[in-house]
């Protein structure tokens, strides 16, 4: 070897050593800025709100203690009468339970760990994405703060599975791409583990959309290829996206089955294009009103229905002041790069879709398939504010690059101060001035509460002059130096000042609850161990929310699961044709009055049971030898022929065996279930069995176990291979 090939090896190590040198430690100033921006969630001085606490938590508890027993989460015995548990993606995440193996059991801190988790992987996943294009530092951890601590994360940290979703979209995105431009089995296998990860832990909706904005991506990367008669390459993506996608369906097989499974027998279980209620796929829209939330997020925590027309939690699409700032400043020059344009136009185009009610872009996009299974248009601003950084990286890289182009943004910013200022000299009047004084004389959350939507704008317009000021008086003044990378660095901490400022204002609306983690735990330490076995006596009614609450401080909603007592309520968003049914016909309402498990003499020509007949010493007649959520098995003893009624939803996996032998299970009342028994001793055995579930779950676990350790083999034992240092972009 010569001394010029030692001397560029060496140096092409020690560009190695310094990249993942300054990668790690980006990672750790992302893990800083998270921190300061949600610490008293980071040391248990506050705790998560609304679904976060009443939906996300009883059930990931739920799916980890069943876990932990051995017994796959199948089915829930524990709300509205029994629950196909399977059917929801979630309880396949293979993240909260490994969460949850690490906390020794789900709790609410692992709920604030994961919700952290997922925060810190979407802006990561952010920054590798950014990376690949090669673009500046500042760019990379601008966008991937933005990213992290957007509107969509903090709006909606209260529906862990949008968070889930958004954390997972970023690496689906770069892994895709990747594939697409330079295939290989690793980035096949990556790409199928990461998009399985989104689907199994995240919102549906927002899956669906991932789909369809990758066609999107492989049209116009099939265009290029067509037209630049590079058949060879393109023949080579199809055969790695064939063996990615069908890496993906195996381990995504336990989710798609049983959902598939669930889908006819729920009232969602079919589209929602030509339906009325609030379940049409234009509720939760993105309101005009709402777009001042670019600006002004701290607007946004007023909860005013009438105002915004929806809730607040649809309302939040801010993702950085600065960065928008960067993209007006770049995009109307005819020597901008394209890449600004293409993604804010794509960002545009997500932002009609959002506002589904005040367009008709939504109403359109139903006649896709699968596009008219979810609600919730405002999820669609999750797909504009990530084109939206797209677009906002290329600009700030743009803006590093050129000492007349960061002089002309600065002139910008003098302009937005004065916007700012003109705009609160004509909002003074109408503010109370006494209000603000409360932010110090009574506390945050007192002026949130008091505060109206003018006063808010009012108080983070004021904020924004003095972060861009400050920025101005930086730059001016020359702290960082007169380079491109002192402007640099004034424009990361500015920003950062920026947007923990404004994560910290919005917080206590949409994230936090003002309560200490251990104030709150509080009735979580002493819940049962195993499955108890159901009363026999105590009707059904007797447990429910209401009663139970008294337990726990924070904790309002489906609290029989903490308890495992099978109880009639509880939210959940699936819910059952059957059991809708059985509530207008009455017959759920008369039979929850009735103890889980019962024995009746007959039924009436409609299949309904006749309470005239039920056995009021049923409890008498038979003893529960094993209960857990998948089983039960009773000895009975009974004078005569009789139905053995029990009070859980009728679901076709439902299977019963009569002293070995199997019994049909009878649909009665329009939901429950029943099985004639005969006179005399007998066994009974109920079995919730989905057999094809079943085999996929196994299925589905040794994929994803498989690929996870055959990629960290692979990274310790082989050599990487080699990728472009940057993606193309569409043109």
């Amino acid at each position: 070897m010569t001394g010029i090939e030692k001397q560029s090896k060496v140096l092409y190590f020690r560009v190695i050593l310094k990249q993942q040198h300054s990668t790690y430690f980006d990672s750790l100033i992302l893990i800083a800025i998270l921190v300061v921006a949600l610490w008293p969630l980071v040391f248990g001085m506050a705790v998560m709100k609304c679904d976060a606490m009443d939906l996300y938590l009883p059930w990931k508890y739920f799916i980890t203690d069943t876990l932990s027993h051995n017994q796959l989460p199948l089915w829930n015995p524990f709300i509205n009468a029994g629950f196909s548990q399977m059917g929801d993606p979630g309880t396949w995440y293979p993240v909260s339970w490994g969460v949850a193996a690490l906390f020794g059991g789900y709790s609410m801190g692992s709920l604030h760990f994961e919700y952290l988790l997922h925060l810190y992987l979407g802006g990561l996943g952010f920054y590798f994405l950014l990376k690949q294009f090669g673009l500046a530092r500042v760019a990379l951890l601008s966008c991937a703060t933005g990213y992290m601590l957007s509107g969509v994360m903090i709006g909606n940290a209260q529906h862990l599975g949008w968070v889930v979703s958004a954390a997972w979209l970023p690496w689906v995105v770069m892994y895709f791409l990747r594939v697409q431009q330079a295939p290989s089995v690793r980035s096949g296998l990556k790409l199928a583990l990461v998009f399985f990860f989104q689907l199994s832990g995240g919102y549906p909706g927002i899956f669906i959309v991932t789909i369809y904005t990758l066609v999107g991506f492989f049209l116009v990367e099939s265009v290029k290829q067509i037209r630049a008669k590079n058949y060879a390459h393109y023949q080579k993506q199809w055969l790695f996206f064939g063996i990615s996608s069908v890496v993906f369906l195996l381990m995504s097989s336990v989710v798609l089955i049983a959902a598939f499974d669930m889908a006819p027998l729920i009232t969602r279980g079919t589209g929602l294009n030509d339906r009325v209620d609030v379940w049409n796929t234009l509720e939760g829209s993105f309101s005009p009103e709402a777009l001042i939330s670019f600006l002004y997020p701290l607007a946004t925590t007023k909860n005013d229905l009438v105002y915004w027309g929806t809730d607040l939690s649809m309302t939040n699409a801010y993702f950085g002041v600065l960065l928008l700032l960067t993209i007006l400043a770049v995009i109307f020059r005819k020597d901008a790069p394209k890449n600004v344009k293409i993604f804010f136009g794509i960002g545009i185009f997500f932002m009609l879709i959002a506002m589904g009610k005040s367009l008709p872009v939504r109403t359109w996009t139903t006649y896709l398939p699968f596009m008219d299974s979810f609600r919730f248009p405002s999820l669609f601003r999750l797909f504009a504010l990530f084109f939206f950084l797209f677009s906002a990286g290329f600009s700030l890289h743009y803006l590093s690059q050129s000492v007349q182009e960061r002089k002309l943004f600065n002139r910008l910013l003098i302009a937005a101060i004065s916007c700012f200022g003109i705009y609160n000299i004509f909002l003074f009047s109408g503010v109370d001035q006494y209000k603000f004084m409360q932010i110090i004389t009574k506390g945050w959350l007192h002026f949130l509460k008091v505060s109206q939507i003018n006063e808010l704008i009012f108080l983070q317009a004021s904020v924004l002059i003095l972060l861009l000021g400050l920025f101005l008086f930086m730059c001016k003044f020359k702290l960082f130096g007169d380079t491109a990378l002192g402007w640099k660095k004034v424009f990361l901490l500015v920003f950062v000042m920026e947007i923990v400022s404004f994560t910290w204002m919005n917080r206590y609306a949409t994230v936090l609850d003002d309560r200490s983690l251990n104030d709150a735990s509080v009735g979580m330490d002493t819940l049962p161990e195993g499955f108890p076995t159901p009363s026999s006596t105590l009707p059904l009614t007797t447990f429910n929310d209401v009663n139970q609450s008294q337990h726990f401080d924070r904790l309002w909603k489906n609290l029989s699961i903490y308890f495992k007592r099978p109880t009639y309520d509880g939210i959940s968003p699936y819910t059952y044709t059957n059991m809708v049914r059985a509530m207008e016909t009455g017959e759920f309402d008369k039979l929850i009055k009735y103890p889980i498990y019962f024995f009746a003499e007959r039924l009436d020509k409609n299949n309904h049971i006749d309470t005239t007949t039920i056995d009021t010493l049923s409890s008498q007649k038979f003893w529960v030898e094993t209960f857990s959520p998948n089983e039960l098995t009773l000895h009975v003893e009974l004078p005569d022929a009789r139905k053995f009624i029990y009070l859980q939803n009728y679901y076709p996996s439902w299977t019963a065996n009569v002293n070995g032998k199997s019994v049909p299970v009878i649909k009665v009342s329009e939901t429950f279930m029943a099985v004639d028994l005969p006179k005399g001793k007998s066994i009974l055995e109920f079995s919730f069995a989905p057999k094809n579930v079943i085999r996929a779950s196994f299925v589905s676990i040794s994929m994803w176990v498989g690929v996870i350790l055959y990629l960290f083999l692979t990274l310790l034992f082989f050599k990487r291979g080699k990728r472009p240092s940057k993606f193309r972009t569409p043109d």
